[in-house]
């Protein structure tokens, strides 16, 4: 009996983020709509909740034997997607994914980083290290042009590459029961959505999206959705939601990606620092207003073609002039969304196309 393939996926998985969890989600559905009987095994933090929430054999990302025994049995292991060479938030997390390509490679096995946003290390060393693995993988899909114009810079030749796009784009909203409830819960009106993250000297730029959030009820009459992606979040929700008083509810509700992205689709905008909270709304053509906290956000903005993000030290009157400008364009932004997004949707088929011609399934 023929066995199927085997893949080994790596990424950022496990640890209750939503952005992640969509990127997953969406690997898995992609790869499964190529390869029927395909075998996935995904490396998490919480291997059982992974396995159940994906239906996928999950392992621990912490157990090095474990590790080694899979990927010498999987026929392409798979890093991504993400951004997980970075070096910003930890300087470990770049040796870690390095270590698990160059480990796979060495035990013959077919790699490809998947989807994945490349950032400029802050150490020369990882720098090097990022260079030396990559150049060595089989193929290579990168979300962003940003990403792939650093390739190039780096000397990075040899492996077959491809510019794709994040792979949560190819996720359809999921009107559960539970986002149902959640959505009828905010009642009628205007909704925007606000979808902020924890951040050294953050205090200012929440600051300033009090009052562009206050600004904009006062003018348009809209109120505030505020949107954890991550348990981390509430936090900043939570200062946010006590001051903006009845303007704005705090979504609470355990979702998963498929209702979230649904909540964010019927919203008028959004206001985000976190990734994929932008990339839900794009997606279905929700108007943005992205928050520039890391180089990811500024390479989605240099991708679609808008305006620049805003800046994490913007001013109060910066943020409400940019939020008021994007609540009175909505049309507009809306109709350039739609037209912009089945390109990128062709672009995020094209890593799950590679990884699939890697094993040998032909793609027409």
């Amino acid at each position: 009996m023929r066995r199927g393939k085997r893949v080994v996926i790596s990424g950022y998985y496990g640890f209750h983020n939503l952005g992640d969890e969509a990127v997953l989600a969406a690997t898995v559905q992609e790869l499964r709509r190529r390869i029927p009987d395909i075998e996935i095994t995904v490396l998490s933090a919480r291997p059982a909740e992974t396995a159940r929430a994906h239906g996928v054999r999950a392992l621990s990302r912490r157990d090095p034997a474990a590790l080694v025994r899979e990927l010498a049995r999987c026929d392409l292991f798979l890093s991504g997607g993400g951004s997980l060479f970075q070096d910003a938030t930890s300087w470990r997390s770049p040796w870690y994914y390095l270590a698990l390509l160059a480990a796979a490679r060495t035990l013959g096995r077919r790699t490809m980083v998947y989807a994945q946003g490349i950032e400029p290390p802050r150490r020369a060393c990882v720098r090097g290290a990022l260079a030396f693995v990559l150049d060595r993988v089989d193929a290579i899909a990168v979300r962003d042009r940003t990403s792939q114009a650093l390739l190039a810079e780096w000397g990075i030749r040899r492996p077959r590459t491809v510019l794709s796009a994040d792979p949560s784009l190819l996720l359809s909203p999921e009107w559960s029961e539970a986002a149902r409830a959640e959505r009828v819960r905010w009642g009628e009106g205007t909704w925007c959505g606000m979808a902020m993250r924890p951040w050294a000297g953050g205090d200012g730029l929440l600051t300033a999206a009090l009052a562009g959030a206050r600004l904009a009820g006062e003018r348009f009459g809209v109120r505030w959705v505020l949107l954890p992606m991550h348990p981390s979040d509430l936090a900043p929700c939570d200062a946010l939601g006590r001051r903006l008083g009845s303007l704005a509810t705090v979504v609470r509700a355990p979702l998963r990606p498929g209702e979230m992205l649904a909540l964010i689709g019927s919203l008028d905008l959004l206001v985000g620092m976190r990734l994929h909270a932008l990339l839900f709304a794009i997606s279905q053509g929700v108007p943005v207003v992205p928050i520039a906290y890391d180089p990811k956000v500024e390479a989605l903005t240099r991708d679609l073609g808008g305006p620049a993000p805003i800046g994490m030290r913007a001013s109060p009157s910066e943020v409400s002039d940019a939020i008021a400008r994007a609540i009175a364009d909505r049309p507009a932004l809306r109709a350039a969304l739609c037209a912009a997004v089945p390109a990128l949707r062709q672009r995020a088929a094209l890593a799950p196309d590679l990884a699939a011609q890697l094993l040998g399934v032909a793609i027409p």
